[in-house]
């Protein structure tokens, strides 16, 4: 009988005659009409129960669960920036904070080590800004094995403009000092082919810079402005080229050794790192970037432009790419300060959106969840909340051709339809209070799935789903 019950569930939601009900029953398990009918009624009349079956099921099988907070820890200060990795073969999240430190915590939220900078400030940077301020830390840490020893190392940059590499246990391995504060997070790869990774991050005194393992210079990359974006990397079929944005809106590529290969303008600062993907599932590779200009851009390898869609407000962080649908293409999910989570075809096209309360700054996540076999994106948003969507959206119709009978609503049974007959949407699948602006989200590669949240309150809380 549960299948009833979430049928009346969703019949009581879309306004559907409750009297419809009477036509159904449940038999062996199995949905079936009660009056047998025949010919083309009959058929529409099985095609609507099959509909509403399925919307059932997802329902009463999704519904079912809830997030249920596993821990919180409460950090020094605001987070700034979270990530999740697995380092020595155990999960770890590492976050930074508006105070100038450096966490990283256990999946049971046991503290590995603290790591402050304690750095010395010059009269010069005390007078463009207060202490406490300049220490700040702004880029998301990056965490690889830079020197090829097996073991991982935590690289982070900071608003004085220093870049520190961590090993596991919070030693210093070095730190290198660029011009200006650094808030764009490194990128770690080898970026040449040589089997040795290099460590490449902007700068806002307006350099791309290349180090080496041990934290020597390379080279550097003048730009025209300021860099906060993180670059990354794009491996083509020729050579691989860095992509990464500005403050003054260009979207830059360079090669391995730093030498400019192309640009392209948006309106806008740029702040987003570069996703990089097959879309179209052709063999090509294709940048996808958001801008402040509302706009986020598809550009080919060759830095022409595919294709881009219009929002209503900045687009701050790095675009999803995932096969959402099992079309064997990639669709782009992004949240965007108009307060939405949208989903796009690998053409550009809406597929959903989802609104919530306030904007949406964190990079979305596609994650199957619930480990279902079916991917859910994973949000956060300054209206103080964590979202689970439905990675396919959910279709609601405009009008239900053929079934003026059993609802409200007007339909056709004969004329060919010119218009597709409704549109999708955002679903919500489960949703939960935080205590403050979510301004990042992880998710630990665990059984369970944890989803980490971090806030400006400076609270870390994990979540699974129940």
């Amino acid at each position: 009988m549960q299948e009833i019950e979430n049928i009346k569930y969703v019949f009581a939601n879309l306004g559907i005659n409750s009297a419809f009900l009477q036509h159904i029953k449940m038999e062996k398990g199995v949905l079936e009409q009660i009056e047998p009918e025949a010919g083309r009624a009959a058929e529409r009349k099985s095609i609507i129960i099959d509909f509403f079956r399925g919307i059932a099921s997802t329902v009463g099988g999704k519904r079912a669960r809830r997030l249920e907070k596993r821990w919180d820890f409460s950090a020094d200060g605001a987070i700034t920036s979270l990530t999740s990795a697995i380092a020595g073969g155990k999960n770890i999240a590492v976050f930074t904070t508006k105070n100038g430190k450096l966490y990283v915590l256990s999946e049971n939220a046991e503290v590995k080590f603290v790591y402050n900078p304690e750095e010395k400030l010059t009269e010069e940077e005390l007078f463009f800004a207060e202490e406490n301020t300049a220490r700040n830390i702004y880029t998301t840490p990056a965490i690889a094995d830079i020197n090829n020893d097996g073991k991982d190392e935590i690289i982070f940059g900071t608003d004085t403009g220093k870049v520190y590499a961590l090993d596991l246990s919070g030693k210093l391995l070095w730190s290198y000092k660029a011009q200006d504060s650094v808030r764009s997070s490194a990128m770690i790869e080898d970026i040449n082919n040589d089997k040795k990774m290099k460590i490449v991050f902007g700068s806002n005194d307006g350099n791309l810079y290349a180090l080496n393992s041990k934290g020597k210079l390379l080279w550097k990359f003048k730009a025209n402005s300021g860099i906060e974006a993180r670059p990354s990397l794009l491996r083509g079929k020729k050579q691989s080229q860095i992509i990464f944005g500005s403050n003054d809106g260009i979207i830059y590529s360079v090669d391995g050794k730093g030498k400019a290969l192309w640009q392209f303008k948006t309106d806008g600062k740029i702040t987003a790192a570069a996703s990089t993907g097959k879309l179209y599932n052709d063999g090509e590779d294709y940048i996808v970037i958001g801008s402040f200009d509302s706009n986020i851009y598809a550009l080919n390898a060759n830095g022409k432009l595919k294709w881009k869609y219009k929002t209503e407000g900045n687009i701050f962080s790095e675009a999803s790419l995932a096969d959402i649908n099992n079309d064997k293409k990639l669709e782009i999910i992004f949240g965007c300060c108009d307060d939405n989570i949208y989903a796009l075809s690998c053409s550009g096209d809406r597929i959903w959106n989802y609104e919530t309360d306030f904007w949406v700054v964190a990079s979305p996540l596609a994650v199957d969840i619930d480990n279902d076999g079916k991917l859910e994106i994973v949000a956060g948003s300054y209206d103080r909340s964590l979202y689970i969507l439905d990675a396919e959206g959910t279709f609601l119709l405009n009008y239900m051709p053929g079934i003026s009978s059993i609802t409200q609503q007007s339909g056709y049974y004969d004329e060919p339809m010119t218009s597709q007959p409704g549109v999708f949407y955002g679903k919500k699948l489960w949703s939960y209070k935080t205590d403050g602006m979510v301004v990042g989200i992880a998710c630990m590669a665990n059984k369970e799935k944890n989803i980490i949240t971090g806030t400006d309150t400076g609270k870390i809380s994990s979540f699974i789903l129940k």
